[in-house]
C-alpha cells in the first residue's frame, strides 16, 4: 500500500510539473505574439552585448545604443537622421532590419516598395554607415497596408532572396563588406 502512496505522489507531482511547464510555454508564445502589435520601434541586438540598434519601423531612422551599469558610458546616437521615406507614406511595420552572418552589417528593409539599405555597423559610432543597395522601388504603386517583400537568407553568406509576397517576382540580393559593389539581380 505504501508502495502505491508513493507511486501516485509521484505521478501527481509530474503532471502538475508538466502542466506548468505547459503554462509558462504558452505564456510565453503569448507574449512574443503581443510583442508583434507594438510595431513603431523595435531593438535588435547585436554580438556586443552592450549594444542594440533601435529601428523607427515608420521612417527607417536607426539609432545606436548602448547600455552600461555606469551612465556616463551608455549612448544613444542616430544612425541615420532623416527618414528614408516620404511623411504621408509612414506606416508602422514598414522597416525590417535582417542581420547578416557578418557580424558588422545589417539589411534594412522597406517590406512595401523592395528598396533596401545596407548598414555597416561598428561599437566606434564614426565608422557606421549605412548605403542603398537599390535606390529605386520594385512596384509602380505603393500600398502602405501591403507588407508585400519579405528577405530570405541563403546559403552564401553574402546573397539573400527578395520575394514579392504578392505577385512572386524574385530577385538575389547581394551584399558586400564594401557596400558600392552590392546589387540587386531580378530573378527571371
Amino acid at each position: 500500500m505504501k508502495k502505491y502512496t508513493i507511486l501516485a505522489i509521484t505521478i501527481l507531482l509530474n503532471m502538475n510539473l508538466l502542466a506548468q511547464m505547459k503554462i509558462e510555454k504558452n505564456q510565453n508564445d503569448l507574449h512574443q505574439k503581443n510583442e508583434n502589435f507594438i510595431k513603431t520601434y523595435r531593438i535588435f541586438p547585436t554580438v556586443n552585448m552592450w549594444y542594440f540598434i533601435k529601428l523607427n519601423t515608420r521612417t527607417g531612422q536607426m539609432w545606436q545604443i548602448k547600455f552600461d551599469q555606469k551612465e556616463t558610458k551608455q549612448l544613444d546616437i542616430p544612425l541615420n537622421t532623416l527618414s528614408l521615406i516620404k511623411k504621408e507614406y509612414e506606416v508602422d511595420n514598414r522597416f525590417i532590419l535582417y542581420p547578416t552572418k557578418n557580424n558588422s552589417n545589417y539589411l534594412l528593409l522597406d517590406q512595401i516598395n523592395g528598396k533596401i539599405w545596407q548598414l555597416n555597423w561598428d561599437t566606434r559610432p564614426e565608422k557606421n554607415r549605412i548605403t542603398s543597395l537599390n535606390s529605386f522601388s520594385l512596384i509602380e504603386k505603393q500600398n502602405t497596408i501591403d507588407n508585400r517583400f519579405i528577405l530570405y537568407p541563403t546559403k552564401n553568406n553574402w546573397n539573400y532572396l527578395l520575394l514579392d509576397k504578392i505577385n512572386g517576382n524574385l530577385w538575389q540580393v547581394h551584399w558586400s563588406t564594401k557596400p558600392e559593389e552590392g546589387e540587386l539581380i531580378s530573378i527571371k
